[in-house]
């Protein structure tokens, strides 16, 4: 029996091809067009080639030891903020229940942090923090740290890093959550039987 080649189908996904043209290809190449020529105003553009990008990976330039001095910074801040919230988020996706009604309480105090986005979030901890208004910063200026994530640039930083850790580590115990329940009880047995611990 011979099959029969069908090519109709991809008449279906040429629409597709042309909404992903027009919404993400298109204003992707209208970003690099404009990275590439220079303004002076008056919606006049000259063609700079890749003068911008040259500068921006020189360090030596002020465009450049800003770029890398971010760079560093954004790393930084990356490592920083996982090596708190993957060991956290285990140790709580480990101590979070396995049976009953409390699997769904935990689950949905856990999700609670994600609901928010991630814009109010740093409205939330601008308010929380403030030392005249904000719970956190009132008590901690009550208890004699002189705490202004405003003017004091390491304040500041643990203030960003706490945020951070308080949004996404639920996500990060939700994920091991699932991946734990996955386990077939039958290992557990085998390894209980083993004599393995917890």
């Amino acid at each position: 029996m011979e099959k029969i080649v069908n090519q109709k189908a991809w008449f279906l996904v040429l629409p597709v091809f042309a909404i992903v043209a027009f919404s993400a290809i298109l204003p992707l190449m209208t970003v690099v067009n404009y990275s590439m020529q220079d303004t002076f105003g008056n919606n006049q553009f000259f063609w700079n080639g890749v003068g911008w990008f040259k500068e921006l990976l020189d360090p030596s330039t002020d465009l450049g030891g800003r770029f890398f001095a971010s760079l560093w910074r954004n790393l930084a801040f990356s490592a920083i903020i996982l090596a708190i919230e993957v060991p956290l988020g285990i140790v709580v996706a480990l101590a979070m229940p396995r049976h009953g009604w409390s699997v769904a309480a935990c689950l949905v105090i856990m999700a609670l942090p994600l609901l928010i986005p991630w814009n109010v979030v740093g409205t939330i901890w601008q308010i929380f923090g403030r030392p005249d208004i904000g719970l956190l910063g009132y008590t901690l200026n009550s208890l004699g740290i002189n705490y202004n994530y405003v003017s004091n640039e390491f304040d500041a930083w643990a203030t960003v890093v706490v945020m951070d850790v308080w949004h996404w580590t639920s996500l990060v115990a939700l994920l091991c959550y699932a991946g734990l329940k996955s386990i077939p009880d039958a290992y557990y047995q085998a390894a209980q039987i083993d004599g393995a611990s917890r």
